[in-house]
């Protein structure tokens, strides 16, 4: 609750003053001015929705599905409004190390594997995360 004396009242009923909310997907903070927060919430949004088709990208189904599931299911949890971010090295980092941290798991294959993330991001074909904010900016 933000400590303000104002109160604000609509038909007699007061509204509740608060710090961040979220509108059409987006946060929107009245203190916390980085997307840090938002940003979490983005790879934790796409994170559940990889957890959820845990069977097709875990599974021996093609790549070409699970290409198709993520670029229809996932990335656009992750990277809806992001185009109107002014996003930092440190942010676009973030974003892309889940991008590559999920697309090596559709591959069955860590790091120890001693793939290339180009080589992992040829493989299976994905739209790149920072990429594709980039274009749309």
């Amino acid at each position: 609750m933000i400590e303000n004396d104002t109160l604000t009242h609509v038909n007699n009923t007061q509204i509740e003053n608060v710090e961040s909310y979220v509108y059409l997907g987006q946060r929107y903070s009245t203190r916390d001015k980085n997307q840090d927060k938002d940003i979490q919430r983005r790879n934790t949004a796409g994170w559940t929705g990889f957890v959820k088709h845990r069977d097709i990208f875990k599974g021996n189904t093609g790549t070409c599905l699970k290409r198709q599931v993520y670029n229809s299911c996932i990335f656009p949890a992750m990277a809806y409004g992001k185009e109107t971010w002014a996003l930092t090295t440190q942010e676009k980092n973030k974003l892309a190390a889940a991008q590559t941290k999920m697309i090596r798991g559709m591959l069955n294959i860590t790091y120890l594997d001693r793939k290339t993330n180009s080589w992992v991001r040829e493989k299976t074909k994905v739209t790149d995360m920072i990429e594709q904010v980039r274009r749309r900016k």
